[in-house]
This record gives structure tokens, sequence and C-alpha cells, in this order.
């Protein structure tokens, strides 16, 4: 398993939840969401795995129709619906069955769907609307990610020196950044919250 299909793996998670929540509000919303998810999973699978940078792009995008031009939103639902069909074609990927993976994976956005409705303190908009933020950014680390990983085994290929059995490691300022802002993102949200 590498670490592009791991932040993939992520993304759709993230993005099948939080489009469907978003989406929940309207039934036509949910309607394109459902065609969606069909043709996603209908195309991606262990044949065809998920492109990581029409993917990034794709709910990046979503994302940011759905903050800023909330009237087409219909095709923020699209984005989240192709995002769980991928979501399904990542788990057959991982090794579940796909009569398992795919019905798993609606009911997971069904009973998102059925909380956003049900309980309107289980996504308020503002949490909406920051989740929404995470996914556009999270989508567009999945977008560039493969380019720098191929920049890097390239530097590696250039290096004079070929040690055996050495592995590619992430390197540790890259975690430190992440850390540092996922720990400031954290306290941002604890802070605006008082």
């Amino acid at each position: 398993m590498t670490v592009i299909l791991h932040a993939l793996w992520m993304l759709c998670a993230l993005g099948a939840v939080v489009f469907a929540a978003a989406a929940a509000p309207r039934v036509g919303h949910v309607g394109v969401m459902t065609i969606a998810y069909a043709v996603a999973s209908a195309l991606s699978g262990p044949a065809r795995p998920p492109d990581p940078e029409f993917a990034g792009v794709l709910a990046a995008s979503g994302a940011l129709v759905y903050l800023f031009r909330p009237r087409h939103a219909w095709i923020a639902a699209m984005a989240g619906g192709a995002l769980a069909g991928m979501l399904a074609g990542l788990l057959v990927i991982m090794g579940a069955p796909g009569p398992v993976a795919v019905p798993l994976v609606a009911a997971l956005v069904a009973g998102t769907v059925w909380l956003a409705r049900a309980r309107p303190v289980f996504a308020p908009e503002t949490l909406r609307e920051e989740g929404l933020l995470i996914i556009c950014l999270l989508g567009l680390g999945v977008a560039v990610l493969p380019s720098v990983l191929d920049g890097w085994q390239a530097a590696a290929n250039l290096n004079v020196r070929v040690e055996p059995g050495a592995t590619q490691t992430i390197p540790l300022w890259t975690l430190t950044i992440l850390m540092l802002s996922s720990l400031l993102g954290a306290a941002y949200s604890l802070w605006s919250r008082r």
C-alpha cells in the first residue's frame, strides 16, 4: 500500500461523508449524488484504479463550487458521489469483495444523509463549510502528491551511490509541517468555538 493510495482513500472517505452531509437538504442533490456513485463505482476497481490527480482536482473543485457558488451545488453533489464510488473501488483494491464494498459505502453515505436530515445538529452549516475547506486542501494535496513523489524518485535515481535495501521514506520536514498545521488547525477550531 503506497502513500498515494492512503491519501486517496482518506480523501474519498472524507469527501463522501462531507459531500453527503452537504447534499442532504435537497432531494435532487441526493439523486445526482446517487447517480454519480453508481457510475463511479462501476468504473473503478482493481482493473481501473482511481486516478489520484483526477480525484484531487474533482474534490477541490466540488468543494469550491459549493462554498463560492451554492446555486450550482449539484456539481458538488456529483463530485461527492464520484468520490464515494472511487472509495468503493479502493476498498475492492484493498481486498474487500465487490459485493460487500459497494453496499458498505452506499450505507455510509445513506447514513450520513439520514443523520443530516433527521438531526440538524449532526452537520450544521459551519461544520460542513469547514469540512469542505479541508476537502479542498486535501484534494489539492492528493492531486500534487504523485508529481512530488515522482520528483523525489527522479532525484534519488540521479544519486550516484546505490544502497541496497534502501526504502523510500517521507522526509521529517514533511511530517513536521503536517503535524504543525494539524495542531494549529485544531487549536484555532477550539479557540474559535469559545
